[in-house]
């Protein structure tokens, strides 16, 4: 005799978390819904039950917001490098302008007078700054490199990667193919990118020297794939390159930033100068203006607001960053 099947439950998605989750009620507990956005009504699948908050994944998709989008990434969903890919990039901003202005709110009772309209810039093949994952995973006898799965300690099994800058779009795959390939090839636990104006630098993290073999096939990717390999043995103070290296910088504003391969810069190059332009254009400094500038790394507000004020006291905490901020400056 047929049984009857309970019905999914369905759920209307109140909000956004900053996770990119829908969140929605049930049964007056907050439950946050992988893949819903805002307005719309889902089927879902219960995944964990906790004390204060339920998570689920959206089953089917019963009234859909006119803010989704066809992911263009074939890996989304799966790699945890994105998670608002399925909503347009607009509608996108003003999520995240909320989520601001209500954590904001609900800290420190602060409402601004004003909210200036957000930077805009490009949406795919932006990204210069990336720290990939590599694994040699036993059970499918090959490598993985990118980025983890979403909400999961694991690498995602990827290919290509839209975010980053267009002439690495396919590094996933190439580092996957070339770690495989080496003898060392389950002492390579990560590869740090750091993309400035004129090349690409990649930094190998290594748990042990590699040897002739190894070298030769770093040397021929990176001869291959126009770009600078650095070994890293230890912490950031052990990075060196394989072989002689142009120096890492970018242009900004008449300024020439000089940085190291794992030193913080703005991901986002375009969304940085126009940082810089329009906080000159709020501080309007003039050549009687003392400045401070906190947490000023490389430089990269400091300079050009130097050029433009009397003095300015640039403080960081990182005694690297301190030491190419005034190296910058000299220059």
């Amino acid at each position: 005799m047929a049984t009857a099947v309970d019905p999914a439950p369905v759920a209307l998605i109140e909000d956004l978390a900053q996770d990119g989750r829908g969140i929605a009620r049930a049964a007056g507990k907050v439950m946050f819904i992988e893949g819903a956005l805002p307005g719309e009504r889902v089927q879902y699948r219960l995944v964990k039950r906790r004390a204060h908050f339920d998570e689920a994944r959206i089953g089917k998709i019963l009234e859909a917001s006119p803010d989704r989008v066809e992911p263009r990434c074939a890996h989304f969903g799966l790699c945890g490098g994105c998670s608002l890919q399925h909503m347009d990039p607009q509608s996108q901003l003003l999520a995240k302008q909320r989520q601001l202005l209500d954590v904001l709110h609900r800290t420190g009772g602060a409402v601004p007078l004003k909210v200036l309209p957000p930077l805009q810039g490009p949406v795919w093949g932006y990204r210069r700054r990336a720290r990939l994952g590599v694994k040699y995973v036993h059970r499918k006898q090959r490598v993985l490199a990118g980025f983890r799965e979403r909400l999961s300690p694991y690498l995602a099994d990827l290919s290509t990667c839209e975010v980053l800058v267009p002439a690495l779009r396919t590094l996933p795959a190439d580092l996957a193919a070339l770690v495989g390939g080496m003898d060392m090839r389950e002492q390579v636990p990560q590869v740090e990118v750091a993309v400035a104006d004129a090349c690409i630098a990649l930094v190998f993290r290594v748990m042990a020297e590699p040897g002739e073999r190894d070298l030769a096939r770093l040397r021929a990717f990176a001869l291959r794939q126009g770009v600078q390999v650095h070994l890293q043995t230890g912490g950031p103070d052990t990075v060196r390159p394989l072989d002689p290296v142009m120096p890492l910088e970018y242009r900004l504003l008449g300024e020439n930033i000089r940085f190291q391969p794992t030193d913080f810069v703005q991901v986002n190059a375009d969304i940085n100068s126009r940082m810089v332009e329009l906080a000159l254009e709020l501080l309007q400094p003039a050549a009687g203006h003392a400045v401070l500038d906190l947490f000023c790394g490389l430089g990269n507000f400091s300079l050009p607001l130097a050029r433009r004020s009397r003095t300015l006291t640039g403080v960081e905490g990182d005694a690297g960053l301190i030491t190419r901020a005034r190296h910058n400056a000299e220059a």
